[in-house]
């Protein structure tokens, strides 16, 4: 069982990072996960609703200008890395949009190189996900104070972009976050859909996918990736542990992602459960329902986030 105080504790950027509060109670993970459970089998009820709102988001999004707000000037450098299939070519392409052209692209093919992706694919060839994000990043030197975006093949930005969650991350002192998920795309749990009315949740978890962006000193820490011939389910509770009372993490609601498919379709789930509750194990975790709850929030009506200046 994790366990929190508070208490505030001096980063390596100069800033006090506070941890508030204790887990989540039983009766709370249960609700949650009942939640969870009903809401999920309503998505399935109404998916080819869900899947027409989904194309009509993609729709607008693939004849959107590029986005007007840039990236902080102060913000240091984009590493970008994907492992990709051919048959999500087009979802690529457009996230690569989105993302910046001053972005250092590395992406690896798990079937076939793309040829519209040839000049930023490095390699091709199966096998699991974190063994080719570690190949990417160890690739080629890698620019001074990068920031590092881990990204799924089947991701696009339905609201906001890639800089203006940097912005707000930038703002709310996170060094790891994720964009809010769109409630019509696939998530896997109600906990990273994005919530009206915040710009920004600070909490205990943030999941490995479908998009989640580090920045320069957290990324050095969780790079490798743990190679261990998995998915790499639970990992979320070993960041939890490396950044507890160092690093704020969060979540940018005011950015919405869009999750294409389905997770874990192809992956043998059983397996990839023992592995996880191994992970959870070691980080003194008894559930990844434990991590799933948000310190503070910063509401929209708030020109800054409560917990600035801590």
């Amino acid at each position: 069982m994790i366990q929190r105080g508070e208490r505030p504790v001096l980063t390596t950027f100069g800033k006090f990072v506070t941890v508030r509060g204790s887990p989540p109670s039983s009766f709370r993970i249960f609700t949650a996960r009942a939640s969870d459970k009903f809401v999920n089998n309503i998505s399935l009820v109404v998916e080819p609703f869900r899947l027409k709102l989904r194309r009509d988001a993609l729709a607008r999004a693939s004849v959107a200008t590029p986005s007007d707000e840039p990236i902080d000037p102060d913000t240091p450098p984009l590493l970008f890395l994907m492992v990709y299939r051919m048959k999500n070519v087009q979802l690529v392409k457009l996230l690569l949009q989105q993302v910046g052209a001053d972005t250092d692209v590395r992406l690896w093919a798990l079937d076939e190189i793309a040829p519209e992706l040839s000049s930023h694919t490095l390699g091709c060839g199966p096998g699991v996900r974190f063994s080719h994000l570690n190949r990417l990043y160890n690739e080629a030197p890698i620019r001074e104070g990068s920031w590092v975006i881990l990204a799924d093949d089947d991701v696009f930005f339905s609201r906001g972009s890639l800089g203006k969650t940097i912005n707000l991350m930038k703002r709310a002192g996170f060094s790891l976050a994720q964009p809010g998920q769109s409630a019509f795309g696939w998530w896997s749990s109600l906990f990273i859909v994005a919530r009206p009315f915040h710009v920004a949740r600070d909490t205990n978890y943030v999941e490995q996918g479908p998009l989640v962006i580090a920045d320069p000193e957290f990324s050095k820490q969780i790079f490798p990736l743990p190679d261990d011939n998995d998915m790499g389910w639970g990992i979320e509770a070993e960041w939890f542990r490396l950044g507890e009372g160092r690093f704020r993490a969060g979540i940018i609601d005011e950015c919405h992602i869009v999750h294409w498919s389905r997770s874990a379709t192809s992956y043998t789930a059983e397996h990839e459960g023992e592995r996880m509750q191994a992970r959870l194990s070691r980080s003194g975790v008894s559930s990844i329902w434990e991590l799933q709850s948000a310190n503070e929030c910063w509401w929209k009506w708030r020109q800054s986030p409560p917990w600035k200046g801590l």
